[in-house]
């Protein structure tokens, strides 16, 4: 058996199930068959996942809400700066590109 992709870490574009499958010596029909109940799902998931980001259009995501909270903390003199110099300069590096991030977009 000869790959030729590299396999690295992280989400794959599509499966490719049907296709070691088809390797393996499963029977056609059924190849041919479960690859058109994978393209159905993968488009029902597509379909789904677009009307999800439409109804979420204007709302923070979760990574944004959780700066904002602390951002809106640590103006509000709530949050206590740690004793390290060393470590509150990280911190306040940290906070300023946090911000740096939201404003760009």
């Amino acid at each position: 058996l000869v790959f030729l992709f590299k396999l690295i870490e992280g989400a794959a574009t599509s499966s490719f199930g049907t296709h070691v499958a088809n390797i393996a010596g499963v029977p056609l029909p059924v190849v041919e068959r479960a690859d058109v109940v994978s393209k159905n799902f993968a488009r029902q998931f597509k379909e789904r996942m677009q009307v999800k980001q439409t109804k979420n259009m204007g709302r923070l995501p979760i990574e944004a809400q959780a700066d904002f909270a602390f951002l809106y903390k640590a103006g509000l003199g709530l949050l206590v700066p740690p004793d390290n110099p060393v470590r509150r300069r990280q911190v306040l590096s940290g906070l300023r590109q946090t911000v740096q991030r939201y404003v760009k977009k």
